[in-house]
């Protein structure tokens, strides 16, 4: 009896002190600045978001980037420069020798650049849906609107979508 006594009274106070000091992460929303991410493409340089940036694709699993490479592949940087549109991935889980060996060199070949996320926990903050690609909103480094494509007509459509307002203007 003593000593369940004692492991209650000890799990009253450390418990509290764990919530405390819980790594909770918090997810983007729309009104929510972009985070500051030094990223670097697949060529290990620098890689800043550009001034102009309205639209991110956030690519979080291999589902995901089986969406977005077909339409990359055939379309180019130039498609995604028009449309003021970068990708981001987040490679960290992926086994390093992996990355290394296999995924960074096939990346590299690819005509469009990618902004890797390596580490753990720098892409947390942003929302995934597994298989399908997130697609973020930005108007003066601020997130508008947050949703996801399932397939490349809708990857597509969210890519196209503003800039065909803007021309009727």
């Amino acid at each position: 009896m003593k000593n369940n006594s004692f492991r209650n009274s000890l799990l009253f106070f450390i418990l509290p002190l764990s919530l405390i000091y819980a790594d909770e992460t918090v997810i983007l929303i729309p009104g929510d600045a972009l985070p500051s991410i030094p990223y670097s493409d697949q060529f290990d340089k620098p890689s800043p978001l550009p001034n102009d940036l309205e639209k991110i694709i956030f690519i979080s699993d291999m589902d995901a980037s089986k969406i977005s490479h077909p339409i990359l592949l055939k379309e180019g940087n130039a498609y995604l420069e028009k449309y003021k549109t970068v990708i981001i991935s987040d490679i960290h889980k992926m086994p390093s020798l992996i990355s290394r060996f296999v995924a960074l060199p096939k990346m590299r070949e690819y005509p469009y650049t990618i902004r890797l996320i390596r580490e753990e926990k720098i892409g947390d903050p942003f929302p995934r849906n597994k298989g399908q690609v997130t697609c973020i909103d930005i108007k003066s480094d601020k997130i508008i609107k947050i949703e996801f494509a399932e397939n490349e007509v809708a990857l597509r459509q969210f890519i196209e979508a503003n800039a065909v307002l803007k021309n009727k203007k």
